[in-house]
């Protein structure tokens, strides 16, 4: 019965991304844009801003699984054991931790840079951006379904928190759940591989095409300091005008390489994530801002656990769709 009743849902989704790609393919043969880019200013983030942040989110993984080894009294390396209610414990104590972190790394961006426009202006934007994702998950959801159940029938989906959720689970154990993957993975995923690492390398991107290939090669202009490993002496990029660090593709291919990379150890699924990646970093790459990133990133894994989570109720967990 569950079976039938997401197959409906999926192929209901499914005619309504139809519906949305005809209605947006037509708007592109008549010239006009898919996205039409924002006017947004540029994000400042440095090579030293990445690395800042990976620190802080190691801190953030570290803390919360010393502090699950002292309550249980076991050793790091018996994480992986918890069962039930301790290991929902440990995921909880992980989102909180990693989401803690990343909070920390904004404030000292923050306090660094002054005001960094990550949501692309929640006041002013915010809804729009909410519309944009919501509409891009009609869109884009069914494809990834469709691309998932065809690779995992190569090499079958696993992860940590469907197996959690598999082993007669307790309400605060699904609850643990939701909230890691449906709340904090997506923000802290968005903030990590679209915000921050995206954006300081399409900033690369445009230095090098400002300094190179338009004012020539000087190497007084191509200058590491405290905020950027490469920065340019540009009218562009010093007022950080984002459709001048938005022009190259190169960036959303790598974010979305090592986003599907940090996958790894889910079947087959860092190989759908690499196109998911793509289609987060052409929203990213489009408007400047992560917010609609965010809605497309948890309507995606919020799908895949509305639907497991019912298959481990009432019926059978035997196989999962895609999500991270």
């Amino acid at each position: 019965m569950l079976e039938i009743a997401f197959t409906i849902t999926t192929i209901t989704f499914g005619l309504a991304g139809i519906v949305l790609w005809v209605l947006n393919l037509r708007r592109v043969a008549a010239g006009e844009h898919l996205i039409k880019p924002q006017n947004q200013r540029g994000l400042p983030f440095g090579f030293l801003d990445v690395i800042l942040l990976y620190f802080f989110m190691a801190v953030g993984n570290l803390v919360p699984a010393w502090l699950v080894c002292q309550r249980f009294g076991i050793e790091i390396n018996e994480i992986s054991q918890l069962q039930g209610n301790e290991k929902a414990m440990y995921s909880i104590a992980s989102a909180v931790g990693l989401l803690t972190a990343i909070c920390l790394a904004l404030v000292v961006y923050r306090l660094r840079y002054g005001r960094i426009e990550l949501f692309g202006g929640l006041s002013k934007k915010f809804p729009n951006d909410i519309v944009l994702g919501l509409a891009a998950s009609v869109m884009v959801i069914p494809l990834i379904l469709l691309f998932q159940s065809i690779v995992t029938r190569f090499s079958p989906y696993k992860h940590d928190t469907l197996e959690m959720l598999a082993d007669k689970p307790t309400l605060w154990v699904i609850a643990a759940a939701w909230l890691s993957a449906v709340v904090v993975a997506p923000i802290c995923e968005e903030i990590i591989f679209r915000g921050v690492l995206q954006g300081w390398l399409q900033r690369i991107g445009r230095s090098f095409y400002d300094c190179i290939l338009v004012g020539g090669w000087d190497s007084s202009i191509l200058k590491k300091n405290s905020g950027s490993l490469l920065e340019c002496d540009s009218e562009g990029d010093r007022t950080g005008d984002w459709s001048r660090q938005s022009s190259s593709s190169w960036p959303m291919v790598i974010s979305s390489v090592l986003f599907g990379l940090a996958h790894s150890g889910q079947g087959a699924a860092p190989v759908t994530l690499f196109f998911f990646g793509m289609v987060l970093g052409y929203l990213y790459r489009k408007t400047g801002s992560i917010s609609s990133c965010i809605v497309l990133h948890m309507t995606l894994n919020g799908f895949t656990m509305f639907w497991f989570t019912l298959q481990v109720l009432f019926g059978d967990p035997s196989s999962a769709v895609a999500g991270d």
